[in-house]
């Protein structure tokens, strides 16, 4: 029995030992409520944010669609307004002058001008009559040019030429006192011409007729000078660039031609005054026949060899300018 005794009393020693050492059972914490806290404000702060964007998409839409509105009635009015200023400006004449009536070919007049009634009517132009004054031997009297000019200003021309040295032609020189050829007579119908006005300041009215001025003519034949043989006279202008050039062109000309009578003239000097020359530089072959310009040693030969008939007239020289 003590040895049961001691058995009990050993196991009741063990169970006091594990109990002693036995690790403390864990205890659940219940967490608290609070811990839910932030994420409740989170969603409302989501949802807070939601209805805000939802109220700036709103507002944009409708600005939007105000400036449309606003725009489109702008427009609207704009034109409402024009509509209204192209009513009030609806009547526009068909003519206010005869200037408003143009047909080629035609004269244009104006009938009740700046009326509701008005109306162009057109004519058939008349041709204009023109007597050129020539001289069929001058070399730089070409009429094409200025008769060009002619039928520009006022229409269709019937155009009578008349040689200076015939019967006739001595009478017009005489009548029209004319120096210098060609020369351009025009009748009086010219002033009936709705062009007339803006070049009659290039005519001089003589004996009925009108005689186009000598500088619009471009003419350059004096033809009652008396011809001089192997001649060239050379009108230059003091300082000029062009007169500078003309003459370094022209030493060729001289040094193959050494035998003619040469002689040169300022803008200044009496014959340049009495021939009424204003564009330089000049030259006058055989006291009579004019040309004009900075030209080719070539040129000056040509122009002076068909005048005079020299044997140097057989070089060639040179055909482009210094």
């Amino acid at each position: 029995q003590s040895k049961e005794d001691g058995k009990i009393k050993l196991k009741v020693i063990q169970d006091e030992d594990l109990h002693e050492h036995a690790e403390p059972a864990p205890v659940r914490i219940s967490a608290p409520k609070k811990i839910e806290e932030p994420l409740h404000e989170y969603q409302k702060a989501e949802v807070q944010g939601k209805k805000e964007g939802k109220f700036f998409r709103y507002s944009v839409v409708f600005i939007v669609l105000a400036l449309v509105v606003f725009f489109s009635y702008s427009f609207l009015k704009e034109d409402k307004e024009s509509a209204k200023e192209t009513g009030q400006m609806k009547f526009i004449a068909a003519c206010s002058s005869d200037s408003d009536c143009s047909m080629e070919g035609k004269i244009g007049v104006c009938l009740d001008p700046g009326a509701k009634a008005a109306k162009c009517e057109f004519r058939g132009i008349p041709k204009t009559n023109v007597i050129v004054l020539n001289g069929k031997n001058c070399f730089n009297c070409g009429t094409q040019r200025v008769l060009g000019i002619l039928e520009s200003w006022f229409g269709a021309l019937n155009v009578k030429e008349i040689d200076y040295s015939t019967e006739q032609g001595k009478n017009l020189a005489e009548k029209f006192d004319i120096d210098l050829l060609p020369s351009y007579i025009l009748d009086e119908n010219i002033t009936n011409n709705q062009n007339y006005g803006q070049f009659k300041q290039a005519f001089t009215k003589k004996d009925g007729s009108y005689v186009l001025s000598e500088d619009a003519s471009g003419a350059s034949f004096y033809f009652k000078r008396v011809n001089v043989s192997n001649k060239l006279d050379f009108f230059v202008k003091e300082n000029d660039a062009a007169s500078i050039n003309a003459e370094k062109n022209l030493n060729e000309f001289l040094d193959n031609f050494k035998s003619i009578k040469f002689e040169k003239h300022l803008s200044t000097d009496s014959l340049a005054k009495e021939l009424n020359i204003k564009s330089f530089p000049a030259f006058l072959v055989n006291n009579r026949i004019k040309f004009s310009g900075v030209n080719s040693a070539e040129t000056i030969k040509e122009n002076f060899c068909k005048m005079n008939n020299m044997p140097e007239c057989g070089k060639s020289l040179s055909k482009s300018l210094v």
